[in-house]
């Protein structure tokens, strides 16, 4: 299990290995990351300035064996500024590149920012570095190229600024009383990319969406929980990065879209609010009626039409342009020929020069150094939701077959007194998570598709082979 948590003195040698064991390092480098650990350790702030450590580990402090450090993150306030932070340092083991430590990292970073009301990020590193395997992630993780100078560090060797704005984390209140629950019927649709987040603070990274007043110790059902669990989700960027494939890989204007397994449908109220024309299915007819009423109740509810239809069947809808499966849901799909089933189905579905694109899980995580097991909480007024994600990979078979459960709470927080438990959900599931292969051969089967690009990441220019890789989104095209 990978978890996350804030600089001990017992971590100083840890850091000093693993920089030695990064070859893009220099020895002038090196110590200058070594003396901000020094600094820290030796000097703790306490005015909010101070330098500031994110560390990932495999396994978990405190059990059998030591854990392994896989990286770890610097980053502070910036002096005489309001609200803006640098990112002084990042560093990942080789033997762990591609696993979404970096992503991970960045991605905690961010939500403590959030937590602290927003801010901008800078970053600087040289156009050279790690032979342009730093320009590279800042790239794929969607950092704005701010400026650049040309030959800072040497002829050749130019200095990168990026910078990112995160919006402040937004307190909004947990769904009303009534919503209808649906327990062992909502399919287990969780999520393996968040960061894994082990003693570090609670995540609040991007508001959960809702409108609705803040109601007390109102318990939210299982459907609305389940949307609360996942507000952290930029729905408007991944519609962006959807449209995007479309334009890129497919062969016609999106005039129509499709979500399958659709959920509380937040993708498809971001399209609606372009105008597009949604459908959206969903195997829980309790989630179905959860999210007609919230697209109503944020006027979307006429741009979109909902079938209550798994995966495998094949939802009342009239053809599309773009059709999509978010969130690992096509895993629920336990066998290739499953699998199949629902790629004959989404071609059926798809007008010609159309693309389906699906959201699946890196095949890194059925291993020991991948995203196996993630932690997060979403802070809703005085309501927390904390949940947990397991891929189960001791019990996972030859076949990449493998148990998953998703675990959410919601508990009231008041005063500072302990939490107290409001309501909760388990679900349990096995997913079929193949490896690139085994995604070849599926759509191989399915003439009427053609696999036109493998992805790394929500941006079209991050390939699944880019080592900021931490997602394998596959893009099929409608012949």
């Amino acid at each position: 299990m990978i978890t996350q948590r804030g600089l001990r003195a017992e971590d100083r040698p840890l850091i000093a290995a693993l920089l030695d064991s990064v070859p893009a390092f220099t020895d002038d480098e090196r110590a200058v990351a070594l003396e901000l650990v020094d600094v820290t350790l030796g000097q703790p702030s306490t005015d909010g300035y101070g330098y500031r450590f994110v560390l990932s580990f495999l396994g978990a402090p405190g059990g059998d064996g030591a854990p392994r450090l896989l990286g770890y993150l610097c980053y502070g306030r910036t002096p005489m500024t309001q609200s803006t932070y640098d990112l002084y340092w990042i560093a990942t083991s080789p033997d762990f590149a591609r696993s979404g430590v970096a992503r991970g990292l960045v991605a905690t970073m961010e939500s403590e920012i959030a937590r602290e009301g927003g801010g901008l990020v800078r970053v600087e590193t040289g156009s050279r570095e790690g032979h342009g395997a730093a320009v590279r992630f800042y790239d794929a993780v969607q950092f704005t190229r701010a400026a650049v100078l040309a030959d800072f560090y040497a002829p050749g060797d130019d200095l990168m600024i990026y910078t990112r704005r995160v919006a402040p984390a937004r307190a909004s209140a947990a769904p009303s009383a009534g919503e209808a629950s649906a327990r062992g019927e909502a399919p287990a649709r969780a999520r393996s990319d968040a960061p894994a987040r082990g003693d570090a603070p609670a995540r609040g990274d991007a508001p959960a969406r809702g409108d609705a007043p803040a109601r007390g110790d109102t318990p939210p059902g299982e459907p609305a929980l389940y949307d609360a669990a996942f507000g952290y989700r930029d729905y408007a960027a991944e519609r962006d990065f959807l449209l995007a494939c479309a334009r890129r890989f497919g062969g016609r204007p999106v005039q129509r879209v499709l979500s399958w397994a659709c959920g509380p449908a937040r993708h498809l109220e971001a399209f609606a609010e372009l105008g597009v024309g949604c459908a959206g299915a969903d195997g829980s007819a309790a989630m179905i009626a959860f999210a007609e009423r919230a697209a109503g109740a944020r006027g979307a509810g006429a741009c979109i039409r909902f079938s209550c239809a798994e995966l495998d069947e094949r939802p009342d809808v009239a053809p599309v342009d773009l059709s999509f499966v978010p969130l690992s849901a096509i895993h629920q799909l336990a066998t290739p020929a499953a699998l199949e089933r629902h790629l004959r189905l989404a071609a059926s579905l798809l007008l010609p020069g159309g693309v389906h694109v699906i959201e699946a899980t890196h095949p890194a995580d059925l291993t020991p150094s991948g995203v196996n097991r993630t932690e997060w909480t979403e802070l809703r007024g005085e309501q927390s939701i904390d949940a947990r994600f397991r891929i189960h990979i001791e019990r996972s078979t030859p076949d990449r077959v493998v148990p998953v459960t998703l675990e959410v709470v919601c508990s009231a927080r008041r005063n500072g007194g302990a939490p107290r438990e409001l309501s909760s959900i388990r679900q349990e599931a096995t997913w079929y998570v193949p490896d690139l292969a085994g995604w070849r051969r599926v759509a191989e089967r399915v003439p009427e598709l053609s696999l036109v690009a493998t992805l790394g990441d929500f941006n079209v220019d991050v390939p699944f082979e880019h080592a900021a890789a931490w997602r394998l989104i596959l893009v099929l095209k409608r012949l």
